[in-house]
């Protein structure tokens, strides 16, 4: 059973993961990828430095492979964090929530 608060007038139910504190949310946006903030950041970086790309100037696309690496290192050192902070609530969360930053690929 995991842990479910309502806010936002009743509109919104939050679901977390017991013994959490209610900080691992697991529902939402949160319920689809565990850093999906980090997703939207490289999302914006492509549109930015695409259009270079359809002229034939290559190097802007550096942008968002640098977020990429960026991410990619920052998750493994959150989820190492995470998992010493929350122990056996971290695991449960992993399992509900498998994506690490794409949904549906890692």
């Amino acid at each position: 059973v995991t842990g479910v608060q309502t806010c936002y007038g009743g509109f919104v139910n939050q679901i977390t993961v017991p013994g959490s504190s209610g900080r691992l949310l697991c529902s939402g946006f949160w319920g689809f990828s565990r850093h999906l903030n980090y997703l939207g950041e490289i999302l914006q970086a492509l549109a930015v430095s695409f259009p270079s790309a359809t002229i034939g100037v290559y190097w802007p696309l550096l942008y968002p492979l640098y977020y990429v690496l960026l991410f990619v290192g920052r998750e493994q050192d959150d989820a190492a964090i995470c998992a010493a902070k929350y122990g056996a609530a971290w695991d449960k969360y992993v399992k509900k929530v498998p994506w690490k930053i794409v949904p549906f690929v890692y």
